[in-house]
């Protein structure tokens, strides 16, 4: 484990493995331990594998004040220049999806593909806001505690939580250890964070789009709005699985993910020129979403 000096305090993060950069950024209460099973897949087959702690979490320390989603990815971009990698493959879960969208935003030539687990281009409804800015108070007065066993089942579908403990232990643990007023000044940070639906639309980089078929959240249905907004994305909806996939299935996951990079491999090799905001229209992507659907945005 590394920790960087950045601008808005130490930055942790871990880089296994040689060959093509992977770079997975995590979710909300989360950690870059979340991502333990896809450092053995991925180094195992020839890929150099970073993840970061985003800003607050894990390792990653604050200088204080509100974490906006600009500051979450100026810290992943810190740790791509400090490892002198110019061009990664970013891979994104749920609010750390929003974070490479930032990022993208910005710097969209440091990526040659792009991977989303769970997560979603567009601002929030003012209900959702009001709920992300609540939650935020409650979490500075109450503590992270309580909220963990009524996050649990948000984040990992039922069946997760009854037939693998042991992955809700892992997440468990990561949340225990965010502390409550980093956690409530990332959700007022995610609350105020731009419309990322632009960016998407323009992206000519691979991409790939994933979500659990039992996420609470999403049900594939917000998986398929982003898959649509951007050019020849790839959509899977992953069997099994909540709002974590990568955690619940993580076998399953791990080769959808192979099977997108060994298919573009030769793209994201030859390092595509950055297209910018306006060159190219959306096109039709093929859908595969589930009847049963509810859309509460994490």
């Amino acid at each position: 484990m590394s920790i960087l000096a950045t601008e808005f305090g130490p930055v942790g993060y871990t880089d296994d493995g040689s060959g093509p950069a992977l770079v997975f950024v995590h979710g909300f209460l989360f950690d870059r331990r979340m991502w333990r099973r896809q450092i053995e897949s991925f180094t195992a087959i020839g890929y150099r594998v970073i993840c970061v702690d985003m800003v607050g979490f894990g390792d990653s320390a604050v200088a204080g004040g509100p974490i906006a989603m600009g500051m979450q990815s100026r810290a992943v971009l810190a740790v791509l220049d400090d490892r002198g990698i110019d061009q990664a493959v970013l891979v994104g879960y749920s609010m750390g999806g929003q974070v490479v969208l930032d990022l993208l935003t910005k710097n969209p030539e440091r990526a040659s593909a792009a991977v989303f687990s769970d997560t979603f281009a567009g601002l929030d409804s003012p209900e959702v806001v009001a709920g992300r800015l609540a939650l935020a108070d409650r979490l500075e007065t109450e503590g992270v505690h309580k909220y963990a066993e009524e996050f649990l089942p948000l984040v990992l579908s039922a069946r997760t939580v009854h037939e693998r403990p042991e992955v809700a232990a892992h997440a468990r643990a990561m949340m225990a250890a965010a502390h409550p007023m980093i956690a409530a000044a990332a959700l007022r940070g995610r609350a105020a964070r731009p419309d990322y639906t632009e960016t998407a639309r323009t992206l000519d980089i691979p991409t790939l789009v994933l979500a659990g078929a039992e996420d609470v959240f999403d049900r594939g249905v917000l998986a398929a709005e982003l898959a649509a907004l951007i050019p020849a994305a790839q959509l899977a909806i992953i069997p099994e699985a909540g709002h974590t996939p990568s955690m619940e299935t993580p076998d399953v996951f791990d080769s959808v993910v192979r099977e997108f990079l060994e298919r573009h491999s030769g793209e994201i090799a030859a390092q595509p020129p950055v297209r910018h905001v306006g060159d190219q229209e959306p096109t039709e992507v093929q859908q595969e979403v589930p009847d049963d659907h509810d859309l509460v945005p994490d």
